[in-house]
């Protein structure tokens, strides 16, 4: 895959949630948001030597999916709406705004659970991301099983505390 590919599918792949789900909050028709995803994944692509290395690519994405989308209801008049085109102007510019702050909480949360100490953070993703029920960790990590749910409420309790100072940029220890 050349540079520029690569550049294009890092940056794109990064937002691609995000432009779901504000296309789906324009259009609040999940298989003409999927179709409309694609459209603008195409269309960013097409213009990709068009956007300026150093701007903000998720802004320019964005924009490119909202004018998609508001296509896509001019296209379908005839398709009854549930509001006015105001509304979903309003809608989309909420959607963005909510994405951007979900965006920043998530980076807080990557931030936070580097400062967890290893065995914790080893716990979190065995419990959340891989699914596996707290009795299996119990013989795996040799624990009683209240003692794990104690280890995890500890930790939820601390990477929300984390989240938060690191969000209002108050410095915070690492949690061991």
């Amino acid at each position: 895959m050349d540079k520029k590919s690569a550049k294009f599918f890092r940056l794109y792949t990064s937002i691609q949630n995000r432009l779901h789900s504000i296309i789906l909050v324009i259009v609040h028709n999940p298989s003409a948001a999927d179709d409309l995803l694609q459209e603008t994944a195409a269309t960013l692509w097409e213009k990709f030597d068009q956007f300026e290395e150093g701007t903000n690519f998720s802004a320019w994405a964005i924009r490119i999916a909202k004018n998609k989308c508001f296509e896509y209801l001019r296209r379908n008049e005839k398709t009854k709406k549930l509001f006015r085109n105001e509304f979903y102007k309003q809608a989309a510019d909420l959607a963005v705004e909510s994405s951007e702050e979900l965006s920043t909480h998530l980076k807080a949360l990557d931030i936070c659970c580097e400062k967890l100490d290893t065995r914790r953070r080893s716990l979190l993703k065995l419990h959340f991301s891989d699914n596996i029920p707290v009795k299996e960790l119990s013989v795996q990590f040799g624990q009683p099983v209240s003692t794990l749910y104690n280890h995890i409420a500890q930790a939820l309790d601390w990477l929300r505390f984390c989240i938060k100072k690191t969000l209002t940029a108050q410095p915070i220890q690492r949690f061991e």
